[in-house]
């Protein structure tokens, strides 16, 4: 049995990774990326593939009095090369996929209200000249627990 954030990073990880959504990037729950893959990871990126996808979740706000909950969703994509665009695009292609984005429910049984972009920032290149950027997102999400509606 997995917990709420495991199931939101999940659910969302197999959503991205949809060919429906275009993205051509690849979620694994288990086993190595190829070179030529951009991997989706859940938490920090990896060493490997250099192009990758990490989620990773932090709480914004939660009623007490509400079964919804906000919950920050932290999108860094890293691309190889000194050039920012296709790190930049990769970042873009994702804002048009979640931006905006209603009414979802996620194969692991979440249910989004909403998805809205926050924040983001460029994080430069790391030792092996590849650049990571970042975004951040709000993601609305139906929460009920026995102490909620």
């Amino acid at each position: 049995m997995s917990g709420f954030t495991t199931d939101l990073l999940t659910g969302l990880a197999v959503y991205l990774a949809l060919p429906a959504n275009g993205l051509k990037a690849t979620f694994k729950t288990s086993g190595a990326y190829t070179a030529l893959q951009t991997g989706i990871v859940l938490g920090e990126l990896r060493p490997e593939p250099d192009r990758q996808i990490a989620l990773s979740a932090y709480p914004v706000s939660s009623d007490p009095s509400l079964s919804d909950s906000v919950i920050g969703v932290q999108i860094i994509v890293r691309w190889e090369g000194r050039d920012p665009r296709p790190s930049d695009d990769l970042a873009d292609d994702i804002f048009d996929i979640l931006h905006g984005k209603t009414h979802l429910v996620l194969s692991t049984g979440i249910t989004i209200v909403q998805i809205l972009h926050a924040s983001g920032a460029p994080l430069g290149w790391d030792e092996n000249q590849r650049r990571s950027v970042s975004a951040n997102y709000h993601v609305t999400a139906h929460r009920p627990s026995d102490n909620r509606t």
